[in-house]
């Protein structure tokens, strides 16, 4: 009886390092059902923050994010936080410090494989010898075991004062051409388009940018800084962009809400002439508090946005929806197919950071990654392996 009281104890003990069998809540489902079948990892330990994902030409994921720890005296450092999975993120090798600079690490992989980091460097960090914020591009040849990095601050950007805060676009893009995209801005909005067409070992600065259709006097901070690139079967370069609202007209019908960075929203620009001219696009359908966004290109055509809802309509966390790609770029439905991906920040927690991109897996399944807020009050990482249903097919019997 003992033994058997044992074994049993060992069994359900070891249930809690197995995935976490759960599903993805669909809001307002039309194409989908009403809940999709999902494996919650979790992996890291607590205070670990905003993950991102790459999917590596031999199918190997990488994970990357970030930790703050305060060391004393109004300092801080923030570390980044690298895991490798061989098996679609079911379990994750040893837990590794990267010895690069930068807070919200961001992936963005090439079609050769060669991997970049986009973060940006806090002032209280106590490896900030510089004393404001600026960043920095890390580059990686081959998938991540090694690294070089390009700094970029202030005296990168012409005609703006020495320490202004400096940012860069999350994503670097490879256009249809082989040429790479990043977005490079200081202050407010003085803003240049860098392109490399080398792979990113070197980089032309000199293509300066104006933006229009928003109020830059009242942006704060740099307009690239969380910006992220697409490029549209007609060339136009698109920007789905993190924008302060009060920068921007209000949504139909609402008012713009007052508050901390959490109410901020995403809104789309347009550059038809390879980059140095951006006007502001109709409104993406997403609401304030939503940002932290990333596109994926699912293999049957459609797109998949992942994004954070930060603020004003819990539940917070990872969010998604289903689009369509069209000629001159891209249409999202934020009504229907709604996938909540993450619900765990309980209602009466500030936001966990989301954050997490979707790759698609060899094998067709997505994965996702985020951070959320326990009971706790820590955050924590998981990432989550889904099937995204087909598209739903017409029924021949009912008539238009």
């Amino acid at each position: 009886m003992t033994t058997l009281v044992t074994a049993l104890a060992i069994a359900f003990a070891s249930l809690g390092d197995l995935p976490e069998k759960s599903f993805i809540l669909v809001r307002n489902p039309r194409a989908l059902p009403p809940r999709i079948s999902a494996e919650r990892i979790p992996l890291g330990i607590a205070g670990d923050y905003k993950p991102s994902l790459a999917l590596l030409l031999g199918g190997e994921v990488l994970l990357v994010m970030f930790r703050n720890d305060s060391v004393g005296g109004g300092k801080i450092r923030e570390d980044m936080i690298h895991y490798r999975s061989a098996d679609g993120g079911r379990t994750w090798g040893e837990r590794q410090v990267l010895p690069l600079l930068g807070r919200e690490p961001y992936f963005s992989v090439l079609l050769d494989g060669t991997l970049f980091l986009t973060t940006h460097l806090l002032e209280p960090d106590v490896r900030n010898r510089d004393g404001y914020i600026h960043s920095y591009v890390h580059r990686s040849p081959d998938g991540g075991k090694t690294w070089s990095t390009l700094r970029i601050g202030a005296e990168d950007v012409p005609g703006v004062a020495a320490k202004t805060w400096t940012h860069t676009s999350r994503n670097v893009l490879e256009l249809r051409d082989g040429t790479l995209i990043l977005g490079v801005s200081a202050g407010s909005s003085t803003d240049s388009l860098w392109r490399s067409h080398d792979k990113g070992q070197t980089w032309d600065k000199s293509l300066a940018c104006t933006v229009g259709g928003f109020d830059v006097r009242k942006q704060g901070f740099p307009w690239f800084a969380e910006t992220v690139f697409w490029q549209a079967g007609n060339g136009d370069i698109l920007a789905i962009a993190r924008c302060f609202s009060g920068a921007l007209p209000a949504l139909a019908g609402t008012d713009i809400p007052k508050g901390d960075d959490s109410v901020e929203r995403m809104a789309v620009f347009r550059s038809r002439n390879g980059g140095s001219q951006w006007t502001l696009e109709p409104e993406l359908g997403s609401a304030y508090g939503e940002h932290y966004q990333a596109v994926l290109h699912l293999p049957d055509n459609r797109l998949l946005l992942t994004f954070t809802v930060r603020g004003l309509r819990p539940p917070l966390g990872l969010q998604a929806v289903l689009g369509t790609e069209k000629p001159d770029g891209f249409a999202f439905d934020f009504l229907a197919d709604r996938l909540v991906l993450d619900e765990k920040t309980p209602a009466n927690q500030p936001s966990g950071g989301g954050f997490g991109n979707t790759v698609q897996l060899p094998d067709g399944q997505l994965l996702s990654a985020y951070t959320y807020r326990g009971a706790d009050a820590n955050v924590h990482a998981e990432v989550i392996r889904w099937t995204l249903p087909g598209p739903a097919k017409p029924d021949p019997a009912k008539k238009e």
